[in-house]
């Protein structure tokens, strides 16, 4: 079930076409919300990921390369704080 879960996130990432490094964090949050035991809605992803495209400045864009990798997001975020930032991100 989990190895189903992990590729139909796999495909709807490649679905989204090109991705920055802030919309990279997305996938990344939703496969470690996986990782923890629950699944990210599809419309929450795709919504996280349209909110990040709008990120327009260099600067933001290297925050997101230099924080928004799987190990720092990881470090950063413990699954009990991951499900609380989907579940307001979902209402």
């Amino acid at each position: 079930m989990a190895r189903t879960a992990v590729f139909l996130l796999a495909l709807a990432t490649l679905a989204t076409g090109c991705q920055n490094n802030c919309q990279q964090i997305c996938v990344r949050m939703a496969d470690y919300a996986t990782e923890c035991g629950f699944t990210v809605p599809d419309a929450e992803l795709d919504t996280c990921i349209d909110d990040f495209a709008k990120i327009e400045t260099k600067e933001d864009r290297q925050t997101c390369s230099e924080y928004g990798d799987a190990t720092t997001l990881r470090n950063q975020w413990t699954c009990d704080e991951l499900e609380i930032y989907w579940a307001i991100a979902a209402e």
